[in-house]
């Protein structure tokens, strides 16, 4: 596990994350017929990433948080065959999402955690994650 050198703000992490994710993005639009469907999760879920840093970009990270987005990092940066890439690209914002203390429930929404309701509290809300396989984990935390 790679420690982190001086704090790092929600910003950088999320910075090194989307360029991670575009890495992986690029190995798998190496499958000519999947190249739609992967711009599709790229334009879906890249603006998720960069949104990730939040209202407060100089916000710093705990360093279990960091080193959970590096060791995610250092996961995909493993893979070479470009169909597993796909798998990734929709896996991995949500890996990220979790680490940083944010919620990437679907492509492009993305709610930074409020203590104040669980998620799926409100089920008529955008975002509603009642169906994501990481409410368990989210909802640990709380």
């Amino acid at each position: 596990m790679t420690e982190p050198s001086a704090p790092d703000s929600a910003r950088a992490v999320a910075e090194r994350a989307a360029a991670a994710y575009q890495t992986l993005a690029d190995l798998a639009e190496t499958v000519e017929d999947e190249w739609q469907y992967v711009t599709d999760l790229v334009d879906a879920y890249m603006p998720s990433l960069g949104a990730l840093a939040g209202a407060e970009p100089m916000r710093v990270l705990s360093a279990p948080a960091v080193n959970a987005v590096v060791e995610a990092i250092a996961e995909i940066a493993l893979i070479t065959d470009p169909h597993k890439a796909i798998d990734w690209l929709s896996t991995f914002p949500h890996v990220v999402a979790l680490a940083m203390g944010g919620v990437v429930d679907s492509p492009a929404e993305v709610a930074p955690g409020n203590d104040d309701e669980s998620p799926g509290d409100n089920d008529d809300s955008p975002g509603d994650n009642d169906d994501s396989p990481f409410r368990a984990l989210l909802e640990r935390g709380r």
